[in-house]
C-alpha cells in the first residue's frame, strides 16, 4: 500500500525541484549570456575561449568567403564567428578580380565586412556619345542624370569658330550644355540646357574672360546651380532641367552680391549665401532675403537642410580671434575659439544619429562627438596630419569617414571604429570624390580606380578623368575619357551576366 508523504516531505521534494528549476534557469540564463558575449568551448583543446562576429557582404552578392584559410559553407551575404586576433578575409566569385583584408577580432566584438564591391576581371567599357569637349560632368543626387558642360565660354555651336561670327553675333548666342538621362543605363537619352544671354552679364569687349561653372544639383535633382564670371564679376544662376530650362538669374533678381549659394532642401527655391561676410537665407517662394544670420564668415558648408559649419574671424585691438561654429535651424553654437588666424577647415558627420565636428588645423585634425551636447564630457579624437597643413577636409556620405589630405598623403577615421588609417594617393590637390559610402574615386594618370576608406583594395577600372557616377543599381559607371576626334561619355559594365 502506498504511504502518504508527510507534509514535510512534500516540502521538502517541492523546494528541491524549485531549486533545481532556478539552478538550471540561473545556468541557461549564463550560457546565453556567455553566448551572445562570443564565449565557446573549443572541442579540440576543450578550454573556453571568446570568439569574434564578423558579418560579409558584397556587390554582386553570392561570393565564396573564406576566413583564415578555410572556406565558409555559405556565401554572402552570411556571417561566421571567428577566434580573436588577426583574421584574413578572402572574397572571390567567378569572373571577379578576388578581394582580401586581414582584420584585427577583438573578444565580443563585430566587424562588418559589408562594403565589399567585386570588380570584373575584364571590364566592358563602350560610349554613349561622342563630343568635341567636356570639361566638367555632375550628376544628380538620384543618380538619373548627368549634366555635361563642354567649356568654360565657349557659346559656340556645331564647331562654328570664333573667327566666322562677330563678337556680337558671340554673346548673342545661348551658353549650352548637355544633360544626359541614365535612367534607364542601357538605353542613355541625351538633351540641351541653355542659358540665353538675357538672362546674363555679357562681356563688353573681346579682352574679358568669361567663364562657367556647375555649382550643385538640388537635394530634388530638378534644379542646378551655376556659376558666371566674367573677369572679377560673379553672377548665379538657377537652371530648371523640368521647366523647359528655365533660368533665373539669383544676382539679379535679389539684388544682393551673391557668393557660395548652397540649396537648402528639396523645393530648390531656397538657399544660403554669403553678401560680403554675412551668412543670409533667401527664399525663391516669396522672393525674401533675410537680415545677417551670421557675421564675419570665412566659408561655411551646409549640411542637412538648416544645419550649417560656420569658420568666422573677427579682428580687434590688433588682435585675430577664430571660431567654428554650428547653425542649427536658426541656434549658433560655438564650438571652438582659437586666438589666431591658422588656416582651418571643418566639416560634420553624422552617424548612427550622433553628431561629429571635424576641424583639421595646423598639423593636426581633431575629431568633437555630440558638439551641440552643452554637456556633453565625451573626449576629442585627435590625430596627426601626415604631411603637415591639410589641404581638404572631407566626409563620406554614409558619415563614417572623416578623410583628411596633406598633398599626396591621406589620412581616414572610421567614426565606428575611432581608428584611423594613412595612406598615399597621387595628385591630391583637392578633395577626392566619394563612389559610395566607403569607396574612394582616383583619376591619377587618367585612370579610375577605386580605393577603400583605409587606401586598401585599390582596383584600376577605365581610363577617364574628371568625375565618375555611379548608375542608380550600380552596375554602371559612367565617365568621360579623350578619345581621337574629341572626347565621350562612357559606360563601363561593372557586373557580369
Amino acid at each position: 500500500m502506498h504511504k502518504r508523504r508527510t507534509r514535510g516531505q512534500q516540502i521538502a521534494i517541492r523546494s528541491f525541484t524549485y531549486g533545481v528549476m532556478t539552478l538550471f534557469s540561473v545556468l541557461g540564463v549564463l550560457i546565453c549570456l556567455g553566448w551572445a558575449m562570443g564565449f565557446r568551448i573549443d572541442f579540440n583543446d576543450g578550454k573556453l575561449t571568446q570568439v569574434a562576429l564578423l558579418q560579409f557582404s558584397s556587390f554582386p552578392t553570392g561570393a565564396t568567403v573564406s576566413v583564415n584559410g578555410q572556406t565558409l559553407s555559405t556565401r554572402t551575404a552570411t556571417r561566421a564567428n571567428v577566434q580573436a586576433g588577426e583574421t584574413a578575409v578572402t572574397m572571390s566569385r567567378d569572373g571577379y578580380r578576388s578581394w582580401s583584408k586581414t582584420v584585427n577580432m577583438v573578444p565580443s566584438g563585430v566587424v562588418w565586412l559589408n562594403y565589399v564591391r567585386l570588380i570584373p576581371n575584364s571590364i566592358v567599357t563602350d560610349t554613349t556619345k561622342d563630343f568635341a569637349a567636356i570639361a566638367e560632368m555632375h550628376e544628380s543626387p538620384d543618380k538619373r542624370r548627368i549634366l555635361l558642360r563642354h567649356s568654360d565660354n565657349n557659346r559656340y555651336k556645331d564647331g562654328v569658330a570664333a573667327i566666322e561670327q562677330s563678337f556680337e553675333a558671340y554673346i548673342a548666342m545661348p551658353f549650352t550644355m548637355t544633360l544626359a538621362d541614365v535612367s534607364d543605363p542601357k538605353n542613355v537619352k541625351f538633351s540641351e540646357l541653355t542659358i540665353p544671354s538675357d538672362k546674363i552679364m555679357l562681356p563688353t569687349n573681346e579682352d574679358q574672360t568669361e567663364k562657367f561653372e556647375i555649382v550643385e544639383w538640388d537635394q530634388n535633382s530638378r534644379f542646378i546651380l551655376v556659376k558666371h564670371t566674367i573677369d572679377e564679376m560673379v553672377e548665379y544662376l538657377r537652371l530648371d532641367r523640368s521647366n523647359d530650362g528655365e533660368v533665373k538669374n539669383l544676382t539679379r533678381d535679389f539684388g544682393m552680391s551673391i557668393a557660395s549659394p548652397h540649396f537648402s532642401g528639396a523645393s530648390g527655391n531656397v538657399f544660403f549665401a554669403l553678401t560680403g561676410t554675412d551668412l543670409r537665407k533667401f527664399d525663391y517662394g516669396n522672393n525674401t532675403a533675410s537680415a545677417p544670420l551670421a557675421n564675419n564668415i570665412q566659408s561655411f558648408e551646409l549640411y542637412d537642410n538648416n544645419r550649417l559649419v560656420l569658420i568666422s574671424s573677427e579682428t580687434k585691438d590688433d588682435k585675430t580671434t577664430q571660431s567654428v561654429s554650428i547653425y542649427d535651424d536658426g541656434r549658433i553654437t560655438v564650438a571652438q575659439t582659437y586666438l589666431d588666424h591658422k588656416p582651418t577647415l571643418a566639416v560634420l558627420a553624422r552617424f548612427h544619429n550622433v553628431d561629429y565636428l571635424a576641424i583639421a588645423r595646423g598639423d593636426k585634425t581633431t575629431i568633437y562627438p555630440k558638439p551641440l551636447d552643452r554637456y556633453n564630457e565625451l573626449q576629442p579624437i585627435k590625430f596627426s596630419n601626415p604631411n603637415g597643413v591639410a589641404n581638404w577636409l572631407d566626409v563620406s556620405p554614409s558619415g563614417q569617414f572623416i578623410l583628411v589630405g596633406c598633398g599626396d598623403k591621406l589620412t581616414s577615421l572610421d567614426i565606428d571604429t575611432m581608428k584611423n588609417y594613412s595612406f598615399e594617393i597621387k595628385d591630391t590637390k583637392t578633395a577626392l570624390q566619394w563612389l559610395d559610402g566607403s569607396h574612394i574615386v582616383s583619376t591619377s594618370d587618367n585612370r579610375v580606380s577605386f580605393i577603400e576608406f583605409d587606401g586598401q583594395n585599390r582596383e584600376s577600372i577605365v581610363s577617364a578623368y574628371s568625375r565618375v557616377t555611379l548608375s542608380r543599381d550600380s552596375k554602371y559607371l559612367f565617365s568621360i575619357s579623350t578619345t581621337t576626334g574629341g572626347v565621350a561619355l562612357q559606360r563601363s559594365r561593372l557586373v557580369i551576366d
